[in-house]
């Protein structure tokens, strides 16, 4: 059968995506490889590889209107994934039978025939965050953040061009077009989210591969141990013995969070997952990646510091997150990058929004004296609870849960706009 695997990035990440490419065909070379750019070059375009699509001007699902919406309302990471079920449309109409949706962090170690055959039988395969039943969880990334975040990682993701295959990337595509926030208060986590309604809607006819050499990631490195036999063979076994054991071969490996400039030059280290333990097999993998990226040294730097088109304004000036969900709240209707007298970043700009300090990337993790601002914040909510009394204070942090969204802050702006 016919068959694409592709992935979806901005144009930063092209020479990743191309390293994807060529070890996906260095062990399946009758499967044919695409890299989806959702992102657009201005004036001269570098010389593009041949397997680059420019998103914006081949998704028939999505009209002028509706990619610009999506490309100001989402970040980076939520547009991405929120066009994923549209390529998925896309590559389907090109005649495919079978498509393979890869992240451009992941790097394949053999075939994927398993789940080429298991798309013969099923119409969509999926792959979970764990597989072992972990009585006593040990892994650094808690459980509860995989019921946030989602049950399956969509760093990958199989469909069948078939009737039902069909019918889920049509309702996919039309939840992605406004949900794709990663927000935990209203229960979405970009396109991954949605996910964990498969087993519902396609029943029998989705196949969730538990392969311990599938997905493999710096979530599940804690269950799944990297072995290599006397051939020079990879496979993967379950860490801990609280789960039988078996031996799988390694398929792909998912490296999300690294920070691939660094890896270039033998750093470890990663941008996501607190106190991961470096466990001594991982060099096999990660030395592995580490060569492809200095190999492909030209095509990695060729892209790699290529700003993101719709970071910003047309003037340069950033576009913050809570400027894009306060726009999303406002459903506003004309072109949000614009700047000038009426638009929506003169709006914004007069009630103060407009910093050039980045807070987007401020979190528990970075931020000073953490400690000491909590103590700050409980000595202010002391001060509350005696100005308001118990009741009042209750009711307050009960409408927190309401406010904690950015839309319900349109109030801030002139709501004519709207």
């Amino acid at each position: 059968m016919k068959e694409c695997a592709f992935t979806i990035v901005a144009k930063n990440y092209i020479g990743l995506a191309q390293i994807l490419g060529q070890s996906l065909r260095q062990h399946n070379p009758t499967t044919d490889f695409r890299i989806y750019v959702a992102d657009e070059f201005g004036g001269a375009s570098p010389a593009l590889p041949a397997e680059v699509v420019i998103a914006k001007d081949v998704l028939s699902g999505l009209t002028l209107e509706q990619w610009t919406d999506m490309a100001f309302k989402y970040d980076l990471t939520e547009f991405c994934t929120a066009i994923k079920p549209f390529c998925f449309d896309h590559v389907f109409a090109d005649g495919y039978e079978k498509a393979y949706y890869f992240d451009p962090d992941i790097y394949v170690f053999s075939s994927i025939r398993p789940i080429s055959e298991a798309l013969d039988n099923y119409s969509m395969t999926l792959t979970p965050q764990v597989v072992g039943i972990h009585t006593h969880f040990t892994g650094e990334h808690p459980e509860w953040a995989m019921n946030v975040n989602g049950i399956f990682n969509l760093g990958f993701c199989g469909i069948k061009n078939d009737e039902w295959g069909c019918r889920v990337v049509a309702w996919w595509q039309e939840r992605l077009r406004d949900q794709a926030f990663a927000d935990r208060s209203v229960g979405q986590f970009t396109d991954q989210k949605w996910m964990d309604w498969m087993p519902a809607l396609l029943a029998d006819r989705l196949c969730v591969l538990q392969s311990l050499g599938m997905n493999l990631a710096p979530w599940n490195y804690f269950e799944r141990q990297i072995c290599q036999d006397d051939e020079g063979t990879l496979n993967v076994t379950f860490r801990s013995d609280d789960t039988p054991q078996r031996d799988d071969p390694l398929v792909f490996v998912h490296f999300a969070g690294y920070d691939y400039s660094k890896l270039k030059q033998g750093i470890i280290e990663r941008k996501r997952i607190e106190n991961l333990k470096e466990y001594d097999d991982l060099a096999l993998i990660n030395n592995i990646y580490r060569d492809a990226i200095i190999a492909n040294t030209s095509v990695f730097d060729a892209f790699i510091t290529q700003p993101y088109t719709y970071a910003t304004y047309d003037n340069g000036d950033p576009i913050a997150a809570f400027h894009r969900r306060l726009y999303h709240g406002l459903t506003l209707h004309h072109s949000p990058f614009t700047t000038g007298a009426g638009t929506f970043h003169d709006a914004i700009g007069r009630r103060g929004m407009l910093i050039k300090e980045k807070i987007d990337n401020v979190s528990r993790r970075n931020i000073d004296n953490l400690e000491g601002k909590h103590r700050q914040l409980a000595r202010f909510y002391s001060l509350l609870y005696r100005l308001l009394g118990y009741k009042r204070y209750v009711m307050f942090l009960k409408s927190l849960y309401f406010y904690c969204r950015p839309e319900m802050h349109t109030f801030l702006i002139n709501k004519k706009m709207s």
